[in-house]
């Protein structure tokens, strides 16, 4: 699943930049069907590209239902597979952010995902009878781990981590760098980063947050905000969804569990920051869910928690809706 609320102000086109004392690394290109770029301070100029393939490679073989032979890809078809550190990870963290949202996140929520042309099969004779069948198969509290194995209650389920592997997948790049002595990175996969340290320049990182368009706008950001030690991760329809041929309306990409059908609330676009990236990238999906009022509940009960909320009111006008932890890293709003 797709999220496209970020993008990185200082993508680098070279490999290794020099400072006086310090040497820039970047790679980039693309995983996860979607792109990456990942700078770091490294003293000794050296580049660990073939580090962090290898940690795209063990999350895809763990995570991806784009791969047949991936534990998840074993799991919905319900054969015998034992689970692997990476999948407990994520799949822990997805059935606690599912209890705290009360379902509002789900990581059984595939069959939709695919009903409504999302994900990674295609549901043919689609209908209301249709839907009502998969949504039997759907809910978090349908699963658990006993003696490293998934556990189902419904055979028909199937999971789906697109909403939090990405996430997922920064945290893990993020503990690897830290434990290779490097302290000061930018980590960013599809919009979703994590920032450590300072960057060349020794300040904070800086990052620009797309205004909620479908189109790219001249002035492109809703804001402008400087982190280090921590992770964003954000959500919004806007710029993925599917038409009907026969009706012209639009669906969103963010399908509520609850309901089997696109999520329609006011909230536009959806940013969190917390020390986590893979929990704010549950978070982001769960509060387009949502919806604004309750979110913002949630975010009282949950300090740690930061966000920014780009919002529609009756009259159709944008509005914004920040935490204060938000607003003191920002350099620049456009409201």
């Amino acid at each position: 699943m797709m999220k496209y609320l970020f993008l990185i102000s200082a993508l680098l086109m070279s490999c290794v930049d020099s400072t006086p004392n310090k040497k820039i690394v970047t790679n980039f290109g693309n995983t996860q069907g979607t792109s990456y770029s990942i700078k770091y301070v490294s003293p000794k100029g050296i580049n660990y590209q073939n580090d962090i393939d290898s940690i795209f490679k063990a999350v895809d073989l763990s995570l991806s239902t784009y791969i047949n032979e991936s534990i998840i890809s074993k799991i919905n078809r319900n054969e015998n597979v034992i689970i692997d550190s990476i999948f407990t990870r994520v799949f822990e963290m997805a059935l606690k952010i599912a209890h705290e949202t009360n379902g509002s996140f789900d990581p059984t929520i595939a069959p939709l995902v695919n009903f409504w042309g999302f994900g990674f099969e295609e549901i043919s004779n689609k209908n209301e009878n249709k839907l009502v069948y998969l949504m039997q198969s759907v809910g978090y509290k349908k699963l658990r781990i006993k003696d490293g194995h998934i556990i189902k209650e419904n055979p028909n389920t199937q999971i789906d981590f697109n909403a939090i592997a990405q996430g997922f997948t920064v945290d893990l790049i993020g503990e690897h760098l830290q434990k290779i002595g490097l302290t000061n990175y930018m980590i960013e996969i599809g919009g979703e980063l994590k920032c450590s340290g300072l960057n060349a320049d020794e300040k904070p990182w800086r990052i620009g947050i797309d205004k909620p368009s479908e189109e790219i706008q001249k002035e492109r950001y809703q804001a402008i905000i400087e982190v280090s030690n921590k992770a964003i991760a954000s959500s919004g329809n806007y710029r993925h969804f599917i038409v009907d041929e026969e009706t012209g309306m639009k669906y969103a990409h963010t399908i509520n569990p609850k309901t089997g059908v696109p999520s329609q609330t006011n909230l536009l676009g959806v940013t969190i920051m917390t020390e986590s990236c893979m929990e704010a990238d549950a978070l982001a999906t769960a509060f387009m869910v949502m919806g604004l009022e309750t979110s913002k509940q949630y975010l009282k009960n949950h300090p740690e928690i930061d966000a920014l909320f780009i919002y529609s009111n009756s009259k159709g006008e944008w509005l914004q809706y920040q935490t204060e932890g938000f607003e003191n890293v920002s350099v620049y709003q456009s409201m």
